[in-house]
């Protein structure tokens, strides 16, 4: 489909059901995808499908459509729903999506970072005194001491990740590598699907919505948030569902032909009492508007000196730590950062300009500045990282690489054990798979036990269904 998922659904309400209909998004926006469970099988469908599809199946969840004049919306409840992806969804600023959500247990707060486009472990984390990856890698291996961090082991930290220096000083960054879903496609859509649910593909949820729907009570305004302007897959669930927002400061309502909070009064009168998933996502929402509202309207300055970096990934660990001390019983937090796809011109890890290093120190100074902000909390905060697959092993001819199998996974935490785990071979050509990092961790044994040991959940058969345990790693 070239027409963006986003633009064809805008009359309709398919991604409401995430039980129902599954996007997936691709770097090559004419490969986006909608899939839709039928008869037992997984089928593509355009939006109009998709629609029809989820009205027919649960025709009393429906979205009003609207009409529009001149003096604002026309009275009703279809005064105020025209062009909207998802109800409530379209009043919101910079295209938040309102969702529902439950009150904090006793865990950890988890900050999972997903990193779109299939992050390059090998420019992440090198090791020298392998002949084949230094022929491999050419000017784009990590492999100069004196300008890396020592890992131990004979691994060294690109330097653009240095920012994560004191992290792996003081203890606190397991570096897991050879990771990554054993049935990796090198397929941006199916296997962000894939990793996001960690589950087989019939399953209709993510691993952290089974979680948020396997543990604690139901009450609260906050469990779970993403930072951006939709809920990711990771966090989807049949029995509860979570917020996204692009931001603290612009998640409001508003309305061109009132005021705000004679919107929300009206909007709470036409649909306060509604019942099913209307009602909830109205409560919800005028909830999570008020909430947010006290905690905009005091400003934030980052503690002990903090200096994220002025972008949008570091605006978003700011307002994740934000959140994390206004006491809104925050347990789950997502955020996304995209174009790790480098197929070309990547750079080198010692070319601070680079396409790589410029990210990957994006990345790491704005997790370092969460940990200096957060201060004696980061104890009780685990950062995961994970992406979709790694890259190739070599170099292609336009100097980036290709979809890649194994990869590196990054957990940090003030109660999280640093170290290196997994296992890494020498990259001699009879170690790799089609001429890739195989994968000899499986992703979810570092996830399972992050969810037992620091989110207190014991129900991993339920939040990882089809995955068993192995040998713990001791990551938590």
């Amino acid at each position: 489909m070239s027409q963006s998922l986003d633009d064809s659904l805008t009359r309709g309400e398919a991604l409401l059901h995430e039980d129902l209909i599954t996007p997936l998004h691709d770097h090559d926006e004419a490969r986006n995808r909608l899939l839709a469970k039928i008869d037992g099988a997984t089928r593509v469908v355009s939006p109009e499908q998709a629609n029809s599809y989820a009205t027919t199946v649960e025709p009393n969840l429906g979205i009003d459509e609207v009409e529009h004049d001149a003096d604002g919306p026309k009275t009703g409840r279809r005064g105020l729903f025209k062009g909207t992806l998802i109800g409530l969804g379209g009043l919101l600023a910079a295209s938040a999506m309102p969702r529902y959500s439950f009150a904090q247990t006793n865990g950890d707060l988890l900050i999972c970072v997903f990193l779109r486009g299939g992050f390059d472990g090998l420019s992440a984390i090198g090791r020298p005194d392998d002949a084949d990856y230094l022929k491999a890698r050419k000017a784009m291996a990590v492999n100069d001491a004196s300008k890396s961090k020592s890992l131990g082991g004979g691994f060294l930290l690109s330097p653009s990740l240095g920012a994560l220096g004191p992290i792996w000083d003081a203890g606190q960054l397991a570096v897991v590598r050879a990771s990554g879903h054993p049935k990796v496609s090198r397929s941006h859509f199916e296997d962000q699907a894939m990793c996001e649910r960690a589950a087989a593909a019939n399953v209709r949820s993510g691993w952290l919505g089974r979680h948020i729907a396997t543990s604690s009570a139901t009450s609260g305004t906050f469990r779970a948030i993403t930072i951006g302007d939709r809920v990711v897959l990771s966090l989807t669930t049949t029995a509860h569902q979570s917020l996204a927002m692009s931001s603290v400061e612009s998640f409001d309502l508003w309305s061109a032909w009132n005021g705000r909070d004679a919107l929300v009064s009206d909007i709470a009168k036409l649909y306060g009492s509604a019942g099913g998933v209307i009602e909830n996502q109205v409560k919800g929402t005028v909830d999570a508007v008020n909430a947010l509202r006290t905690v905009r309207e005091t400003k934030y300055t980052p503690a002990n000196g903090a200096k994220y970096p002025k972008t949008s990934f570091g605006d978003g660990l700011k307002d994740i730590a934000r959140l994390a001390k206004a006491g809104v019983g925050m347990e789950v937090a997502c955020i996304d950062y995209d174009g790790w796809d480098l197929h070309q011109a990547s750079g080198s890890p010692y070319q601070a300009k680079g396409a790589f290093s410029t990210m990957a120190a994006d990345l790491a100074s704005a997790i370092a500045a969460l940990r200096t902000d957060l201060g004696s909390r980061w104890n009780s905060v685990t950062v995961v990282t994970m992406s979709e697959f790694g890259r190739r092993v070599a170099i292609n001819g336009a100097g980036g690489t290709d979809h890649g199998h194994g990869n590196v996974q990054f957990i940090m935490g003030g109660s999280i054990r640093g170290g290196l785990y997994g296992e890494m071979p020498l990259l001699s050509s009879g170690n790799l798979v089609q001429g890739d990092v195989p994968i000899l961790t499986d992703y979810r044994q570092a996830l399972s036990e992050v969810v037992s040991k620091r989110l207190g959940n014991s129900k991993i058969d339920e939040v990882f269904p089809g995955f068993t345990p192995a040998t713990a790693l001791g990551v938590a």
